[in-house]
């Protein structure tokens, strides 16, 4: 990291990124040719793991199948700082940015503790069951963090 100053360092700062933020954009590289789609997501912290659903097929589940490791980027809260001339305006922000491999969650138990997490992340207070329909129609997805770093610019921003 280039600004090593700006660099997140506590863990614990991190998953707090991780568990409060719901957008996770997926960069994925198949044959030359890159690819980046923003998806919400739930943050398994016993698994250190992202989890996502998709519909039954498309372009992600492609290339996953042709190339299942992937960069991911998670933006937290940002504030532009004014400042008197265009120049010295600036940008607070954080953000992370990892790799990780992702696989499908195909058990339905795994996929109802992966769409359960998911929820949470979104607001879910836990009630109700999931329809074995829904559960039937979606695929769902475990991105295993195998590295992550967080920056941060100005002080923690708050929306």
């Amino acid at each position: 990291m280039r600004r090593s100053e700006r660099e997140i360092r506590d863990g614990q700062e991190i998953r707090a990124i991780l568990a409060r933020e719901r957008v996770v954009r997926l960069g994925f590289a198949v044959d030359g040719e890159p690819y980046v789609v923003p998806v919400s997501y739930g943050y398994d912290a016993a698994a250190h793991a992202l989890v996502f659903h998709t519909a039954r097929e498309g372009r992600k589940i492609d290339l996953i199948a042709r190339n299942p490791r992937v960069c991911f980027e998670i933006e937290g809260t940002t504030r532009v700082q004014l400042g008197r001339s265009a120049c010295d305006w600036s940008l607070q922000y954080e953000s992370l940015i990892g790799y990780g491999r992702i696989r499908e969650a195909a058990e339905p138990e795994a996929k109802r503790r992966a769409l359960a997490c998911l929820m949470r992340q979104h607001g879910w207070d836990g009630g109700g069951p999931f329809e074995a329909k829904s559960l039937d129609a979606a695929r769902v997805w475990e991105l295993s963090i195998e590295s992550l770093t967080g920056k941060r610019a100005g002080q923690r921003p708050t929306a």
